[in-house]
């Protein structure tokens, strides 16, 4: 791991907007100093994780993580360090040392260098001559240059190692091409070759803006029509969608998100205005494509042929309704009220037979689309359709059990208790049943669908001492107490918690540090939660005199009975050596001091060696 100064650590911390990094990754609202949302690291339905501007700091409630902008992103990007401070350092403009011949944590930056390198050497590729038939294409498509260019669109070339060819004029090893997907080895002999020939190419972005792959589009009869990157070390298709990066800021200030199907879908959406739109990267929608958004927004609306509206909102619904201890939620008392929330609702928004969203905004323009927004209804409501209708269109007693089963079944696998309660009602009306019977039928089938929820891990801080505690919050809150305390406290004897443990350790060996520094003084996850989660309590009210004063007279305390203890021990191992007669005298004077000034701090009156009575112990030549 490469080392850097606490100086320069201090500066990009300092550099560094919290607020701004962890806002990429989650829709923080405003809640008195700071800021609150929805934790990243583990699945919740009401808002736990905080995040303080003040200090810089991050902590989540719920799970017990936190730490300071390093941290957050090497959770988040799963970095090692060395890399989180290099990716900040860039962001926040801070000059690094030159780091050449450090070795270090350096494949991923690798991967990145050369998926980027890529990136830039297919953009120019389009702009020359040889990218004249990708170039009609896109005019063809109605795609304006100026959004081709802010999605960084290219042009891979025709030929099995133009790329490779680039490639080697920049030192980039073949091996590190094939890792990043960019190139794949040959069968029966040496070497690799271009994955990607004579496709127009559509990058797909991190969160943090980074290339991480490309999606390839053949403009004849060419198969497969789409080509996409393999998963990689910075790839995961199902994680990520596409153009995330782009459309964050609109989803957070719209509390909506467009989710479609295709590049030229989402493009096509971008340039007409609706920039809060993703999609899905060709693959069937994800659980963690769904908690991406649920980070940013209460509200997606996707779109669907009205003549596949039905088939395509069931599938879809099938993909979402998964269900987990943690997702079902709703249940009805007695007096009829819900108990669960944290409402997150997908919406469909019907397009004309034969269209998508490229095709209609190119007919009928951004007020028509705006318009089937509006009226755009529950997902649920349409797998109702669904589940109510017989496929093989057939009717009568039977056909309606069974769609009272499945809509059942249905109504089991919905977490918004609103949602369930109307989708019951309807589907009761349509069936000719009472709505309680369906309630009553979709919690029985809840019990048995009920997989184990994946528990968030419980905090760090709940098996942490009280005492403990408080004694560490006051020595990172109150400079003035770490002189007096830090030389009277024995860690391994006051504090039985491993992560304050840490802490102290790092305050001995930097005493005058801001606490919010000591983050990467710290060597485990676990210590910087427990910092984090010190660090966010309001300890204004605490008078820290008197907290100086009464840990003081504690931790005193303590170190008499530890030097009594090994006095007595002292004594012990003493008289089982030479004999239980042999003289101790001033062992134990010295045990009998102790133990008179333990009783003293505690208020109790010390016994004399002399005769059993009470008073001040004599010295040896009275």
């Amino acid at each position: 791991m490469a080392q850097y100064s606490q100086s320069l650590l201090d500066d990009i911390r300092a550099a560094t907007d919290i607020v701004d990094l962890v806002g990429r990754f989650v829709n923080l609202r405003k809640a008195g100093t700071g800021w609150k949302g929805l934790c990243p690291f583990h699945s919740e339905k009401t808002p736990s994780f905080t995040v303080n501007p003040r200090k810089g700091i991050f902590h989540c409630f719920g799970c017990g993580v936190g730490g300071d902008a390093f941290g957050f992103l090497m959770r988040q990007d799963r970095l090692a360090f060395p890399e989180a401070v290099r990716t900040l350092a860039r962001t926040a403009g801070v000059a690094l040392p030159d780091e050449r011949g450090q070795g270090g944590d350096s494949g991923r930056d690798e991967l990145l260098r050369a998926i980027g390198l890529a990136a830039r050497f297919y953009q120019e590729q389009l702009a020359r001559p040889s990218g004249e038939r990708a170039r009609a294409y896109l005019e063809q498509r109605g795609i304006d240059p100026e959004v081709g260019r802010r999605f960084g669109l290219g042009y891979a070339p025709e030929g099995w190692d133009t790329l490779l060819g680039f490639m080697r004029s920049e030192k980039v090893a073949e091996e590190t091409l094939v890792t990043a997907g960019l190139a794949i080895p040959r069968e029966n002999r040496a070497g690799a070759y271009d994955r990607f020939r004579g496709r127009l190419l559509f990058p797909i972005h991190d969160l943090q803006g980074r290339v991480v792959a490309f999606g390839g589009r053949a403009f004849g009869d060419e198969q497969p029509k789409y080509l996409n990157s393999p998963e990689t070390p910075l790839y995961t298709k199902g994680n990520l969608l596409y153009a995330a990066d782009l459309a964050r800021p609109a989803i957070q200030t719209q509390n909506r998100a467009f989710l479609v199907e295709g590049y030229v879908d989402c493009l096509m959406c971008h340039q007409y205005g609706f920039t809060g739109t993703v999609a899905a990267l060709g693959t069937a929608f994800t659980p963690a494509q769904l908690a991406l958004l649920r980070r940013y927004c209460d509200e997606v609306v996707t779109f669907f042929d009205a003549d596949a509206a039905g088939q395509k909102a069931a599938a879809r619904a099938e993909e979402l309704l998964e269900p987990t201890g943690g997702g079902m939620a709703w249940a009805v008392n007695r007096s009829g009220a819900f108990e669960g929330g944290g409402a997150f609702r997908v919406k469909v928004a019907l397009l004309p037979a034969g269209h998508d969203p490229d095709t209609f905004l190119r007919t009928s323009g951004a007020a028509a689309f705006t318009e089937r927004v509006t009226a755009a209804r529950s997902l649920l409501s349409y797998a109702l359709d669904r589940a109510i209708t017989d496929p093989d269109g057939v009717t009568g007693a039977r056909a309606r059990a069974t769609a009272f089963a499945r809509v059942s079944l249905m109504l089991a696998k919905v977490a918004d208790a609103e949602e369930a309660a109307a989708l019951s009602r309807e589907a009761a009306a349509r069936l000719g049943v009472d709505a309680t019977q369906l309630w009553i039928e979709a919690q029985r089938l809840q019990s048995s669908l009920r997989t184990p929820a994946v528990q968030a891990r419980s905090s760090p801080t709940t098996s942490v001492p009280p005492v403990e505690r408080d004694l560490v919050a006051l020595l990172l809150h109150s400079p003035e107490a770490r002189t007096p305390l830090l030389a009277l406290l024995a860690e391994a004897d006051d504090l039985a918690h491993a992560a304050l443990r840490a802490i102290v350790g790092a305050l001995r060996r930097r005493p005058d540090a801001s606490a919010e520094s000591l983050m990467t003084d710290l060597e485990t996850d676990e210590a910087r939660s427990v910092l984090a989660s010190l660090l966010v309590e309001d300890r204004e009210s605490v008078d820290a005199r008197v907290s100086i004063e009464q840990f003081q007279r504690r931790l005193e305390r303590s170190q008499r009975l530890r030097r009594a203890r090994e006095v007595s021990q002292s004594i012990a191992d003493t008289q089982a050596k030479t004999g239980v007669a042999a003289p101790m005298h001033t062992e134990l004077r010295t045990l009998h001091q102790e133990s008179a000034v333990v009783y003293g701090i505690t208020g109790g009156v010390a016994q004399s060696l002399e005769h059993g009575t009470s008073g001040s112990p004599r010295s040896s030549d009275e």
